[in-house]
């Protein structure tokens, strides 16, 4: 069961984190547009964002049960508290993103863009933060 619960979590971390590579190098596109195209190619691309609901849903479904053994020994490991906070912030930035893509869709797309900029930025930081520390903690 173990096995099948790492290739939900690999396959959810390939789908959320790819998404948010894919947003940056898609942002270095953009760059080169005018505002108009700019703008319209935005709002296409966050279908994207699709993608990484489903992962961060496979990454957290699989991670409850692959972290299930840790909880008796969870106070002696800081880098995993560590990594738990940042996957709660990550879920945070990724809810925000989330309704800011719903007031891009109803309201003046361009400034809720600009706010999604932002927190795509951190929620990349994040993840490969927490990547970082998955390999440290569990080899």
């Amino acid at each position: 069961m173990r096995e099948i619960a790492l290739i939900f979590h690999f396959l959810g971390l390939t789908m959320g984190l790819g998404t948010s590579f894919a947003h940056a190098f898609l942002g270095i596109i953009v760059s080169k547009m005018s505002d108009e195209e700019a703008l319209k190619f935005r709002m296409h691309s966050l279908v994207l964002s699709k993608m990484g609901n489903i992962g961060i849903i496979l990454l957290v479904l699989s991670g409850l049960y692959l972290i299930s053994p840790y909880w008796d020994v969870i106070t002696s490991l800081p880098l995993l508290i560590v990594k738990l906070v940042l996957v709660v912030v990550l879920i945070i930035f990724i809810i925000i993103i989330n309704l800011l893509t719903k007031k891009a869709y109803k309201g003046d797309a361009k400034l809720e863009l600009m706010k999604m900029e932002k927190f795509g930025k951190m929620t990349l930081l994040i993840g490969v933060a927490i990547v970082i520390l998955a390999v440290y903690i569990f080899h």
